[in-house]
């Protein structure tokens, strides 16, 4: 059997070329698929992504500019006080480079507390969606 290496070589740049445009909609993709967006002071719009954390799998929110790029994660991972959140709530990060972003997410009526927070030494607010 005789394989045409031109026929193989355009086969394979062509699988690059498909798999280089897939990774570099990624970002963008993910960004229009969630839509929920809010206007930020410093940042501009940040685009609201969600996924789960690996150690606890509970829900991690980051936010994320025009071009997919993070601003911020919004969440913080205590798998020790998974067991306290319910469906569609998270543990917010509203101290230190945070504070500010989060005093905007709030603002914007996408997220509201819960009243909760972690307990133990963080005492971190627990925030759902509205």
């Amino acid at each position: 059997m005789i394989i045409n290496s031109g026929l193989i070589v355009s086969l394979i740049f062509l699988i690059t070329l498909t798999i280089m445009h897939t990774e570099n909609e990624t970002a963008s993709d993910r960004v229009r698929q969630h839509g929920l967006s809010f206007l930020t002071r410093h940042f501009g719009t940040a685009t609201v992504i969600t996924s789960g954390y690996q150690n606890g799998g509970r829900l991690a929110v980051e936010l994320v500019d025009e071009h997919g790029e993070s601003i911020a994660m919004l969440s913080v991972n205590i798998p020790e006080s998974s067991h306290m959140l319910g469906e569609n709530e998270f543990y917010a990060k509203t101290w230190s480079e945070n504070e500010e972003i989060a005093e905007d997410a709030l603002a914007s009526g996408i997220f509201r507390e819960t009243g909760r927070t972690s307990g133990g030494f963080l005492k971190a607010k627990i925030w759902t969606f509205s």
